[in-house]
């Protein structure tokens, strides 16, 4: 008997996150599923609903709002920061992320997406903040947490390696 998905489930998806103009932004197969924790905001909110109560083999598709997804596109968080900021040595790329903190002393990755010799432009926007998207969702498997994996929050508790992170 299968087993439906409800708050604190491990739950594998395959997946496939459309933008407006039908262009495959990411995609996670069944050979290569997200894996994630339900209930736990690890995942879009109309993602985690719609699938709560499904059990494996489920598909389905929901639409996402900037505003339930990634948020609006915020112009201000792209800022020139004066090369010499950097370190001589810096091998600075566009694409590349690095950690830093924002205005409210929060922390915040940003994506660096213009260099010249004299500014190198960031941006601290998600990559995916301001689209609707549309997320076509397969179910593969759910099963219920271990203590530790509650505890910790995360599918398997082992810990994070650096730069990842949720879907969220």
């Amino acid at each position: 008997m299968s087993v439906a998905i409800e708050k604190d489930m491990i739950v594998k998806l395959a997946y496939r996150l459309i933008d407006e103009g039908g262009r495959v932004l990411d995609e996670r197969t069944p050979d290569y599923p997200y894996e994630y924790m339900q209930g736990r905001g690890q995942i879009v909110g109309p993602v985690e609903r719609l699938v709560e109560g499904k059990t494996p083999g489920f598909r389905g598709e929901v639409h996402v709002t900037p505003k339930e997804g990634y948020g609006d596109y915020k112009p201000n968080l792209v800022v020139d920061i004066p090369r010499a900021s950097f370190p001589v040595d810096a091998e600075l790329e566009v694409d590349m992320k690095f950690n830093t903190y924002g205005e409210d002393g929060e922390p915040m990755t940003v994506r660096v997406i213009e260099v010249s010799d004299r500014v190198v432009t960031v941006d601290g926007n998600h990559p995916l903040a301001g689209l609707e998207l549309n997320f076509e969702v397969r179910v593969l498997e759910v099963r219920a947490a271990s203590l530790e994996e509650i505890e910790t929050g995360r599918p398997g508790a082992l810990p994070l390696a650096p730069g990842s992170g949720s879907m969220h």
